[in-house]
């Protein structure tokens, strides 16, 4: 008999221990403490796992608190006790939408509209339903956005640190000499405001057709350097035509580039994709570029440029959903002037880069680029005869966090490296900035 009192006892504590335990739990989720209830449920999720109320707490803690596969499977354990539990099943089609299943996020959806739930859950999912239906294009839909930030630039005209190049004259025997570099000539820190916005819309022209256009804009103010002071103006409109898992995309761009208020360069060009959504993880695309480039006060740079390339991007299991992404290009610039061949270069280079999200508001980013450029002629000056060619290493790594619905703030870092067999174009260069910004999607 003892023995049995001790078991019933027991049963009992398990009992209160549950109660207690879920209680907590949903005091950390009511507070919007979604790491905490997580961090609470997790370890016992193999003791547990098979109770709805379990189930239903811990699949909501893990979507938001960013391990939004693991709280798929904790709901998809409380849909097959409970198959009419449209809470459940709402909850998972919002986990479906996270990760970028989108035909899965609607199917679940009108399974629970099906259900004739209440009109503020009915309001809540049809807001999901217009935004899967602008994400694939069924629905007019515009953005736009505001930005500004502050940042230092070790480097803001990406010139050399020294104050000579040594270079050998052909005219001269190949005498050694130094050629003196003026200051302008040579590497400039200073520290700068940054500021940008835009504005775009996407919409169904007929089946599977859809016109999209867009127009950016951007200003660097440095606080010294006003000679380097960067605009920027980028219009676009296209078209794309989307077939199963391929999308079609063709668009025409033009570029303007300032410098102190002055314009730079203009571009002009069209660019080509091809992307095939291979599966809910994988992702390629092929690419090319044609365009003009045009440079009013130098016009011996005017030049055509082509590039083509491709690349492939994969979504990892797991609970910070890793992101990688893979690019390679290869292409040429040519200089519209006959005697300008020594600007003229073949370029190629690769780029990868990935994200983790470190919480629903968080993600960790990171990006690595190498391109290698090699002119067709000698350069001529100053008197250096020698055949440039480039190689460039690029890295960054940040935050974007989500303070609120559509802001932005992101912290990064990012160094640039330049090798050059003239030794006037090696360089190294560091940005440090934050940035804030506001999106708006209507």
């Amino acid at each position: 008999m003892a023995g049995v009192i001790l078991l019933l006892m027991g049963e009992g504590l398990a009992c209160a221990h549950d109660t207690a335990l879920l209680d907590k739990a949903g005091r950390l989720m009511a507070s919007r403490d979604y790491a905490a209830a997580y961090a609470l449920l997790e370890p016992v999720e193999s003791e547990y796992s098979g109770d709805p109320a379990y189930d239903m707490l811990f699949g909501l803690a893990a979507i938001d608190s960013g391990h939004v596969t693991r709280g798929v499977f904790a709901l998809e354990r409380v849909l097959a006790v409970q198959p009419y539990n449209g809470n459940a099943r709402a909850q998972i089609a919002r986990a479906y939408f996270l990760l970028g299943e989108q035909e899965a996020a609607r199917a679940e959806f009108r399974n629970v509209l099906n259900q004739q739930p209440p009109e503020e859950i009915t309001q809540v999912i049809n807001r999901y339903m217009s935004a899967i239906d602008k994400a694939q294009g069924l629905t007019t839909a515009f953005s736009a956005y505001l930005e500004g930030g502050v940042g230092h630039d070790s480097n803001v005209n990406s010139a050399t640190a020294a104050s000579s190049v040594t270079v050998a004259v052909p005219a001269l025997g190949g005498l050694i000499v130094d050629i003196g570099l003026d200051r302008q000539a040579r590497e400039s820190s200073d520290n700068y405001t940054n500021l940008a916005g835009g504005i775009s819309f996407r919409t169904p022209l007929a089946r599977r057709f859809a016109l999209f256009a867009g127009i950016n804009a951007s200003q660097r103010l440095n606080r010294h350097q006003d000679a380097f002071d960067l605009g920027m103006l980028d219009a676009n409109v296209g078209l794309s035509y989307r077939q199963h898992r391929d999308t079609y995309t063709v668009a025409a761009q033009a570029n303007s580039l300032s410098l102190d208020d002055q314009t730079y360069r203009r571009a002009y060009g069209i660019n080509m994709q091809w992307q095939r959504d291979i599966d809910t993880k994988n992702q390629v695309n092929l690419f090319a570029q044609v365009s003009r480039l045009a440079y009013p006060d130098n016009r011996i740079r005017d030049a055509d440029r082509y590039i083509v390339g491709g690349g492939w991007a994969h979504v990892f299991d797991g609970d910070l959903t890793p992101l990688l992404f893979v690019s390679g290009y290869g292409g040429k610039e040519q200089a519209r002037n006959e005697y300008a061949d020594f600007l003229s270069y073949r370029v190629h280079g690769v780029r990868s880069g990935g994200q983790l999200t470190l919480r629903p508001n968080l993600v960790a980013f990171t990006t690595l680029g190498y391109e290698n450029r090699r002119h067709d002629e000698p350069e001529t000056f100053p008197f250096l005869f020698a055949t440039r060619e480039d190689k460039q290493l690029d890295a960054s790594v940040g935050l974007r966090y989500l303070p609120g619905y559509n802001w932005i703030i992101k912290p990064q870092f990012t160094f640039i490296r330049n090798d050059s067999t003239v030794e006037l174009y090696s360089f190294d260069r560091y940005m440090v900035s934050v940035s804030v910004r506001r999106e708006f999607n209507w």
